[in-house]
């Protein structure tokens, strides 16, 4: 917009601690932030001569911006994923120089609907900068009571990084849950839920004290209600699967009595390398699930999962235990291990659900925990009272 940050008619006059100026207009500051709305609403405007009128004055309220020592210091959660890059600063955005006059011209840009300017150099390529300038910008926000002013654009200018934000997301999404909730981002509350939760059962998997912190407020509470009945149903759904390994018979090998014919004795020896082949493959369920590779096991039966998904266990050098008690003609043998075979495809789309990847991210190599779960549109914390939170 012509004129920003000094609009020839704005009424507003602010100042930083370093003597940066913003002239605004008042109308537009008491509408996005409720803080700015009380402080203008409790001092009188300037009282404008006839003669400052028409000289162009416009000028009706001057606010001076001042630090708050107690505060400072603060540590964001949503920045501690980057230790080595730390700023001093306090709950309301404030840093040390020069970010404070960033922050908040990138805050009064976003309510004239102007992008505001976050960092990104050729020698960050985390974007580090460039994340800690959106994430202190809610700061400001959240302190004015104004993120609904910012959060389109802090989540528009995060989805931009693409790859880069969701590699951040999977290696801290702890740090990120709570911000996404605040500024409204299902793409990326979902992204941080789909690590949690996969993550939630295993030993440390998730920083439980920085979720529960008292610090999040009401919508912590619902935040960690959510993760844990989302684990709950992980879980549950891991056993459900589990079950119906043992328990499913592929429809080919079920016979039903017909009008006309009733499953005789030739019709089920047909069927004898499947009956062991399942045999075999319950067996080796079982054997799976006593040795604690199932939803028990160290990594929570991932790996088992993706065994059965794969179809990469019981190859014929694996079998050689069972020809030893049941010898077999070599043709035997052969038809045994393709039937098998069979069998084994037959069990793959039983684990399909637990094995579907719900998150954004593209990686070179497989993730250590499942990334299946799904948050619903009406599981979104949007309606919790934002007071505290983060």
């Amino acid at each position: 917009l012509n004129g920003y940050p000094t609009f020839p008619d704005g009424d507003v006059l602010i100042i930083s601690l370093t003597g940066k100026t913003w002239k605004l207009h008042s109308t537009i500051l008491a509408n996005a932030a409720s803080s700015l709305k009380s402080i203008l609403a409790k001092q009188d405007p300037i009282k404008l001569t006839k003669r400052e009128r028409e000289e162009g004055v416009t000028i009706r309220w001057k606010l001076v911006m001042d630090e708050e020592p107690n505060a400072k210091g603060a540590d964001p959660e949503g920045l501690k994923f980057k230790a080595s890059f730390s700023m001093s600063r306090n709950f309301n955005g404030m840093a040390e120089e020069p970010q404070f006059d960033k922050i908040y011209d990138n805050f009064f840009k976003c309510l004239y609907n102007i992008n505001p300017d976050f960092s990104a150099t050729p020698d960050d390529p985390q974007f580090q900068k460039y994340i800690n300038h959106a994430c202190l910008l809610v700061e400001a926000a959240k302190y004015l009571n104004a993120i609904p002013a910012v959060r389109l654009a802090v989540e528009a200018h995060l989805l931009r990084l693409n790859q880069v934000l969701w590699d951040h997301i999977c290696e801290q999404p702890e740090s990120w849950i709570h911000l996404a909730a605040q500024i409204q981002s299902p793409l990326i509350f979902r992204e941080a839920m789909v690590h949690i939760v996969g993550r939630f059962d295993l030993k440390g998997g998730v920083k439980e004290d920085m979720l529960m912190d008292d610090k999040h407020g009401e919508l912590g509470h619902q935040i960690w209600d959510l993760i844990q009945r989302k684990a709950k149903d992980l879980k549950d759904k891991k056993l459900r699967v589990e079950r119906h390994l043992l328990e499913y018979f592929p429809d080919h090998m079920c016979h039903h009595e017909g009008q006309a014919t009733v499953p005789g004795r030739a019709i089920y020896s047909e069927d004898i390398y499947f009956w062991q082949s399942l045999t075999i493959f319950r067996q080796y369920c079982t054997h799976s699930y006593l040795s604690n590779f199932h939803h028990r096991g160290k990594d929570r039966g991932i790996s088992f999962y993706r065994n059965i998904a794969s179809g990469n266990y019981l190859k014929p050098p694996s079998l050689t235990s069972f020809f030893s008690h049941f010898s077999m003609s070599k043709k035997g043998k052969e038809r045994l291990c393709g039937v098998l075979e069979i069998i084994k495809d037959d069990m793959k789309p039983l684990v399909e659900e637990l094995l579907v990847d719900r998150s954004q991210g593209s990686r070179g190599k497989e993730l250590g925990h499942l990334t299946c779960t799904e948050v619903f549109e009406e599981e979104l914390p949007w309606d919790i009272e934002m007071n505290g939170a983060l």
